[in-house]
């Protein structure tokens, strides 16, 4: 006891110069090649690798993968992908480059994430699945701001058409309908625990990729000078893949149409994309002579032709 009868401080053992507090060295947390190692533990656990494109059955439990889920994406992905890198300038000008990107690289490699990688955890699997959402919208958007071109963003020349401008300006409300879509798709991986992403706000999704399709058809119509041309991609893109979808391709869909089917092995859903390539290919050879005045498959054999003089 000290003196007034105060207790001591108890003495603090090993302490610094002249009684001064002490320094604690602060823990590392982990190595760097710990951290390393526990991100690549994480990616490797996050699904099956070995069996990618072999699942039956998705992360959520609730449906079943036919054997060729996915292997279209992934194939047409992949063939868009080399031949964009193998030569991206004889694409120009660059609307026909960014048009020919968002129709076939990135929906088509998000859905290959969706479907093709047998996802462990249902947080990957969910991301997933809203990337493949915001991919279709985005597909929409992308191929509009393609019709029209830097005057989507810039504004359009004084001197331009009635038809330009208004093209321009359903390309921007396309551009607005996909923002709102990503904050619909982000508020829903927010709310996962309560409802499945797959349900979450369906109808208001389903009226903003409806909006989204419709306002390209505006702006495909507005642009694309060959009448014809113009038919087949309305009836294709605004009549025949939303009725299958509804008809045989959604998850409360009865139908299973005319076109073949196998069963566990092919189903509506690959007719639907099968489809959709038949009008993604039209949409690039329409918006490749609006640009450029020819098609963009003769410059894809253009390409291929040159790099296999070159290899030889």
């Amino acid at each position: 006891m000290g003196a007034g009868g105060e207790q001591k401080p108890p003495a603090r053992s090993g302490g610094g110069v002249c009684g001064g507090p002490v320094r604690r060295r602060l823990q590392p947390i982990g190595k760097p090649m710990e951290r390393r190692a526990s991100s690549l533990q994480r990616i490797k656990d996050a699904a099956d690798w070995k069996r990618i494109g072999l699942h039956q059955k998705y992360a959520d439990q609730t449906m079943t993968r036919p054997l060729m889920r996915g292997w279209f994406h992934a194939l047409t992905a992949f063939i868009f992908t080399a031949l964009i890198a193998l030569d991206a300038h004889t694409l120009s000008p660059g609307p026909v480059t960014w048009f020919a990107v968002v129709t076939f690289v990135i929906p088509y490699w998000a859905s290959t994430a969706l479907h093709c990688v047998p996802w462990r955890r249902r947080t990957a699997h969910d991301l997933a699945l809203a990337l493949d959402f915001l991919g279709i919208s985005a597909g929409f958007v992308g191929q509009s701001v393609g019709w029209v071109g830097v005057g989507t963003w810039r504004g359009v020349d004084e001197g331009a058409s009635w038809r330009l401008r208004f093209a321009a300006w359903c390309a921007r409300g396309n551009v607005s309908l996909a923002a709102a879509l990503a904050w619909l798709l982000t508020c829903a991986l927010y709310n996962r625990h309560r409802q499945p992403v797959m349900l979450y706000c369906r109808k208001a999704r389903f009226a903003i990729v409806g909006a989204n399709m419709l306002l390209l058809g505006c702006v495909e119509t507005a642009l694309c000078h060959d009448w014809r041309l113009n038919v087949a991609l309305q009836l294709l893109g605004r009549v025949f893949v939303p009725w299958y979808f509804l008809r045989c391709v959604a998850v409360d869909a009865g139908g299973k149409g005319w076109l073949p089917l196998w069963d566990g092995v092919w189903s509506p859903h690959e007719n639907w994309h099968c489809a959709i390539l038949v009008l993604h290919c039209l949409q690039l050879h329409a918006v490749s002579i609006r640009h450029d005045g020819t098609s963009a498959f003769v410059t894809f054999l253009e390409v291929v032709g040159g790099s296999g003089h070159a290899g030889g």
